[in-house]
């Protein structure tokens, strides 16, 4: 085919007839001019060229074309598929295609390469339109082919089902307002309270280089169930409190501890206690603050106008009323001394110095025998004996001293009596409207009446029941007021005029100081003794 070849300063034809120079008129220099040409004839592969006449057609410029060369024969080449390689990278999670050619090979095509890729064991993750689009770009080197990378798996992790309070939230009341003396400072578990549980760590999830092979995963890390104190394992993965108590965090282990431990005073830092188990206080119990424990209590500092209910009761310095707030245990109280208070005690209550214009009662025992060992103004209760070194004062301080009276029975034995009582109107009642509807003729009650009749049959029964367990219960108690009548009442120093002494139901009044005695009841009377 011909083809012409134009430039500023000449043309070159090419055709059958051979290689022509045409050219034009021009300034430059005859040898720039030829250097141009040559370049052009090289870069057509011709290298037989006739140069007297390439500088005959430079110098004259006659405008018309001169030949210069014959043109070369075509020889047929014949093209060769082009070089496929196959390269991977060294983890064999990507595969790329190479692709070497000239203008002596033939243009790759989609099955060339796939036959490449045959060859080369590359069988996973193949991107077949990556690879033709890669060919019709004329890529010489693509990604064809990627892995799937293993999933590692998730490591076991803890998931916490109580809160762990580091300062307290205040109970929230109505309106908006709150409540700081209840602070909500600890976390308090029954047994079998579920405190963590474990969630299981995975295998992963397996992967697949380009070769086809299994990537296996790399599991998840197991962690340890946080068993601490009083903790155990329920199953592989929860943890369950062994005991009732208060929940502590310690080294990363929930443990439940029986005590609350209060490092200072008990108050608008701590807010009120209630616990299942037991209260150490190294301060003291302020005005206004209450302290309930199933277990016991312990306070080293007194109790100022607080409210302290628990089984065992300690108190180290003292305890302060202040005509406000009561001590109650169900148990013993000790207490160095006891100044205008409340104090109830289900069994003894030990007093070190004093008992000072207070009530105190004790199901037992009241011993007030420390240094001063006085009992001075109020009134004191036990169901079998008090023992006391000073009772009453040289002014004449009225105080009183009841044995033979468990004042915790007492009040049992009123509640009781008023149980029984609403029991025997109730089944008075039910027997009276069960007479009325009886005298009837059954088959005259309408279906509402004959619904009441069974109801009331049926509450009958439960009732006479309870009359009879109330009625049985009161006999018992009463049993045991005639058993405390043996109580007594001891001074080891002396007890002034001004006390009052009640013996069971028999009273007697100390006109006259007196030392070294004691006092029971005998035949209605009650009798002096010695201590």
């Amino acid at each position: 085919m011909d083809a012409v070849e134009k430039k500023e300063e000449f043309s070159i034809d090419y055709n059958d007839k051979g290689v022509f120079l045409l050219v034009y008129s021009t300034e430059d220099s005859s040898a720039d001019l030829l250097d141009l040409v040559l370049k052009e004839l090289t870069s057509k592969e011709i290298t037989e060229y006739d140069l007297e006449a390439i500088n005959s057609a430079i110098e004259e410029k006659t405008n018309k074309p001169i030949k210069i060369a014959e043109m070369p024969t075509v020889e047929e080449v014949l093209l060769v598929p082009p070089k496929i390689t196959v390269s991977m990278t060294r983890d064999r999670m990507e595969a790329n295609i190479q692709i070497a050619k000239d203008k002596n090979t033939l243009e790759p095509t989609y099955e060339m390469v796939m036959e490449a890729i045959n060859n080369s064991n590359v069988t996973y993750g193949i991107d077949e339109e990556a690879i033709k689009a890669a060919l019709r770009v004329s890529s010489t080197d693509f990604l064809f082919a990627k892995g799937t990378k293993a999933i590692p798996g998730e490591n076991a992790y803890i998931v916490q089902h109580v809160e762990i309070k580091d300062h307290g939230k205040p109970a929230e009341l109505e309106h908006g307002k709150v409540d700081y003396k209840n602070l909500n400072l600890f976390t308090v578990v029954d047994t079998g309270t579920v405190l963590a549980e474990r969630v299981p760590f995975t295998n992963g999830i397996e992967g697949t280089d380009v070769l086809g092979n299994t990537l296996p995963p790399k599991p998840g890390k197991q962690v340890m169930l946080p068993l601490g104190k009083n903790t155990k394992a329920l199953g592989e993965n929860t943890v369950v409190a062994s005991i009732a108590g208060q929940v502590i965090l310690e080294n990363g282990k929930l443990s439940v501890v029986p005590t609350i431990e209060i490092k200072g005073d008990v108050d608008l830092s701590t807010g009120n206690i209630d616990f299942v188990g037991s209260v150490v206080v190294r301060g003291s119990v302020q005005a206004g603050f209450t302290i309930k424990a199933e277990g016991d209590v312990e306070v080293y500092g007194t109790i100022s106008g607080g409210t302290v209910e628990a089984d065992n009761i300690v108190v180290k310095a003292g305890i302060q009323g202040m005509h406000r707030g009561q001590i109650k245990a169900k148990g013993n109280i000790t207490s160095s001394f006891v100044e205008n208070a409340v104090v109830s005690a289900g069994k003894d209550a030990v007093i070190g110095e004093a008992v000072l214009h207070s009530n105190v009662s004790a199901g037992k025992r009241v011993l007030v025998q420390g240094r001063k060992g006085t009992i001075a103004g109020g009134v004191v209760t036990a169901g079998e004996e008090i023992v006391a070194k000073v009772v009453g004062t040289q002014m004449n301080t009225t105080t009183k001293l009841e044995v033979g009276i468990n004042p915790m029975l007492r009040e049992e034995y009123q509640v009781v009596r008023k149980e029984l009582a609403k029991a025997e109107t109730d089944l008075d009642q039910v027997q009276k409207s069960l007479i009325f509807l009886k005298s009837q003729n059954i088959d005259d009650l309408s279906q509402e009446k004959k619904e009441v009749l069974l109801k009331l049959t049926k509450a009958q029964f439960p009732l006479s029941a309870k009359v009879e367990s109330l009625r049985k219960k009161i006999i018992d108690i009463e049993q045991s007021f005639e058993d405390l009548k043996t109580g007594r009442i001891r001074v080891s120093d002396v007890i002034y005029p001004g006390v009052k002494i009640v013996i069971g139901s028999v009273l007697k009044n100390i006109r006259e100081e007196q030392k070294y005695v004691s006092f029971y009841e005998e035949d209605g009377d009650i009798k002096t003794g010695t201590f």
